[in-house]
């Protein structure tokens, strides 16, 4: 018996697909999906052409004459179209599948049996089993769900409000994998800021809790919404600037420099407010602060005027990295019946002058650190050695480094995306 699983998506939907590989270990796990008898495809759906993907990719498989289980987000927002498109196909939520396990569904399977369970939501019990993609990286889920309702995310649908999951577990799932030999351990939710919400506590008190254990490594804090951010602000960056063990790096969304967009959105802030939250970020944590953000462009009856006024936002903060994202109708979602739709021909200009302008800023901002020394933890070897200096920027050399170690890096060169360097031996 053969099986392959193909994951994509966020960090949250790469840590559950280590988990189920865990599940699948007693079986001969394969990287070749033509040689599988079983494919489980553990798929994202936050947007409209990532489902047409994973759709299309589903549809590949099943004509090969595989058995496909359709797990992740795709098969709670989009079970429906699966079962329309893809009637061969199985559906099983992610929940489902690590509380039951996964022999029963491929018995079942294997006897002629078509399955469609959807709707179990993911219950993780920490410390938990997993194989990890890079032995140096722990990607832990701390939290599920958000205190947002925005227009355009399918997530609250799949999701729900926010479920935490107990910081003692989430400590000590941490320092079973420091202690397996992870040194970067990336806390990952839809809203790290909400982090304990519904528990009484907060991100905050979870970061106490894991800095208490002594060693060399690196915390990266996920994308937190700046609403939630707001609240436990001071406190979250007075650790990040004194402990050096937290990246310099945090990432807040602001989606549209328009008030009139963020209402349409229902972001519950203000570009004023967004503004004052940024500078805040700024100005605690030093220019050598890596602050991200995300964009969205072209959202439904986005004017030229609230074009510009997101252009403004971002040529006035210089935000170190900006997601950019053209807008596309979601199905389910609210904001697919706000009308009027912005025209292709003019979604794509918009994008591409904020393209244009964030490429600038983002290489102009990375030009700082050019014949600078900087702390650099190396992860991975792609082509070149890769690594993550303080401030999370990527960092590339083409020394033989040692993965999993420290290296004090030489800048040299830079794109907008990354630096360049060698390593001082």
């Amino acid at each position: 018996m053969r099986v392959y699983i193909h994951t994509t998506g966020c960090s949250i939907n790469q840590a559950l697909g280590e988990i189920l590989l865990k599940n699948i270990e007693k079986y001969d796990i394969t990287e070749d999906p033509s040689e599988a008898n079983i494919i489980i495809l553990n798929l994202c759906a936050v947007k409209k052409p990532t489902e047409d993907k994973g759709i299309a990719l589903a549809k590949k498989l099943v004509s090969m004459k595989k058995h496909v289980i359709i797990t992740g987000c795709l098969a709670e927002s989009s079970h429906n179209r699966i079962k329309r498109e893809i009637p061969e196909a199985n559906i099983v939520s992610t929940g489902y599948i690590l509380s039951m396990g996964i022999d029963t569904i491929i018995q079942k399977i294997l006897k002629g049996e078509k399955i469609t369970i959807t709707g179990a939501p993911v219950q993780l019990k920490y410390p938990t089993e997993r194989i990890m993609k890079n032995p140096f990286v722990g990607i832990v889920p701390i939290a599920f769900g958000c205190t947002n309702n925005c227009a355009y995310c399918i997530d609250k649908r799949i999701w729900g409000r926010i479920r935490s999951i107990p910081l003692e577990e989430v400590v000590r799932e941490i320092w079973k994998l420091l202690d397996r030999g992870a040194v970067e351990i990336r806390l990952t939710a839809h809203d790290t800021a909400a982090y304990g919400l519904d528990r009484g506590y907060t991100l905050v008190d979870l970061l106490e809790k894991i800095l208490t254990r002594d060693g060399e490594y690196r915390i990266r804090i996920g994308m937190a919404s700046p609403n939630t951010f707001r609240r436990i602000a001071d406190a979250l960056l007075d650790i990040i600037k004194n402990d050096d063990r937290v990246y310099n790096f945090v990432h807040i969304p602001v989606q549209s420099g328009s008030d009139r967009i963020l209402r349409l959105m229902r972001r519950p802030y203000t570009a004023d407010e967004y503004v004052r939250i940024f500078t805040k970020v700024r100005k605690t944590l030093g220019e050598d602060a890596t602050i991200a953000t995300d964009i969205i462009s072209a959202f439904p009856t986005e004017t030229e005027e609230d074009h510009k006024a997101t252009i403004r936002l971002i040529q006035n903060l210089k935000p170190d990295i900006v997601n950019l994202s053209r807008y596309g109708d979601r199905p389910g979602v609210p904001s697919s019946t706000i009308r009027p739709k912005i025209h292709s021909k003019i979604a794509k200009r918009r994008t591409k002058e904020l393209f244009e302008l964030i490429r600038k800023i983002s290489y102009e901002r990375n030009l700082r650190f050019v014949n600078k020394e900087m702390d650099v933890l190396f992860l991975e070897k792609k082509g070149l050695y890769a690594g993550r200096a303080n401030n999370n920027r990527i960092v590339y050399v083409n020394n033989h480094v040692e993965l999993g170690k420290f290296y004090t890096v030489k800048i040299r060169n830079t794109t907008w995306k990354a630096l360049y360097g060698t390593v001082n031996l």
